[in-house]
């Protein structure tokens, strides 16, 4: 980290114009400190070298940027993140905390991760090529906000996080790998984003208190949900074309702690036994308004269609997005034992229907007219992309 020095104050170099005067550095120091947010940190440090004025302005910004790519080797990376927390005002409260450690060390991380922590931190973004347990993480009363990308979660990480962060309301887990059985149940936790993520063993999630749940293109393992008393909007999407696990495709019950949300999604390539499966122990779906729903349901009989349609008794508006894509895995194994679809039974009033796919789909009129027993006075629309 370079050493200050002052550099005259009116000055060009100082924020000066022709007359001489420092505008610039004439501004408050959260001005100053937007400012500095639109430089790349190593740049904000340097910074101290305009000044007096500039010179300890830099230790009290309330963010920190760590970036590999800012620098060309481990050393220099892990030297300037190790002054760069140590010589900040530790009387300042941090909004957020960025790590893009791709050149460092996971005992390293960790210990920035701590040190962030330690300093109030509001919002905590960690990325790279690290290896995480329960030891990067330290109890907060302030962390709000999660992101974790690229990140191998080890066994216990979630712990600390379900515990001894009581105001945690947002996660996103993306191009992670989640490994051992894992289990997501803080009662603070509102919004949870998992993308591409590898789940080696299993992931429950029973977070009383979650309002919206994404789950994106999953990798192996089983994930469950479990009690979310207070969900709003789901969206699951299996489209991953390495979702197709022989071992473990069954062993999923995304379903099963859905039954309070108003908004649900469902995604997933023709024949994917995930979502048909769970039809068979599937709850009621006593809020749901909106369903969306995709290939899986185009099955001979249109079984998943007219089963978790008699499960919505409140649903208004119901879309299919087609496109046909096939999971040869799921479909090579044994046809689900099922009861046949029943047309007698109850379906709900809903008012719109629309229905997305090819123009050429060859399947179209065969759903509608499976639709229309069920459609009552339903409008029916069809479009192509």
């Amino acid at each position: 980290m370079p050493a200050p020095t002052s550099i005259p104050c009116g000055s060009k170099s100082a924020g000066g114009n022709g007359d001489g005067v420092d505008r610039l550095s004439s501004l408050s120091d959260d001005l100053l400190h937007h400012v500095m947010s639109f430089l790349p940190m190593p740049e904000v440090v340097r910074t101290s070298l305009l000044s007096p004025r500039w010179r300890f302005l830099w230790c009290s910004t309330p963010f920190i940027r760590i970036d590999g790519e800012d620098f060309v080797d481990q050393c220099k990376l892990e030297k300037f993140g190790d002054r760069l927390l140590l010589l900040r005002d530790g009387a300042i409260s941090l909004d957020e905390a960025r790590i893009h450690a791709y050149r460092a060390d996971s005992t390293t991380c960790s210990a920035w991760i701590r040190h962030a922590i330690m300093h109030k931190v509001r919002l905590l973004h960690i990325s790279g090529f690290l290896r995480l347990d329960s030891t990067a993480m330290f109890p907060s009363r302030h962390l709000k906000i999660i992101r974790l990308q690229s990140v191998t979660l080890k066994h216990g990480l979630f712990r600390p996080l379900n515990y001894d962060c009581p105001v945690l309301e947002h996660l996103e887990l993306e191009l992670c790998s989640v490994c051992d059985h894992e289990e997501i149940s803080s009662s603070s936790l509102k919004v949870l984003d998992i993308s591409h993520c590898l789940i080696i063993s299993s992931l429950l999630i029973c977070a009383r208190n979650l309002t919206h749940l994404s789950i994106l293109h999953p990798y192996a393992g089983a994930i469950v949900t479990r009690d979310l008393s207070s969900l709003v909007t789901a969206l699951i999407n299996l489209r991953s074309k390495s979702f197709h696990h022989m071992g473990t495709v069954m062993d999923h019950h995304l379903l099963d702690g859905l039954p309070h949300a108003t908004t649900l999604e469902l995604h997933a390539p023709l024949h994917e036994r995930a979502f048909e499966g769970g039809m068979l122990t599937c709850p009621t779906f006593s809020n749901l308004t909106s369903l969306v729903l995709g290939d899986w349901v185009m099955t001979a009989d249109f079984y998943p269609l007219h089963r978790i349609l008699q499960l919505s008794d409140k649903l208004k508006e119901l879309t299919l997005k087609l496109e046909m894509e096939e999971c040869s895995t799921c479909k090579a194994l044994p046809p689900t034992r099922r009861a046949p679809p029943s047309a007698s039974g109850s379906y709900p009033c809903i008012e719109r229907i629309k229905i997305y796919c090819r123009e050429e789909h060859p399947r179209v009129d065969e759903l509608v007219q499976a639709l229309l027993p069920i459609a009552g006075n339903a409008k029916i629309s069809i479009e192509w992309p």
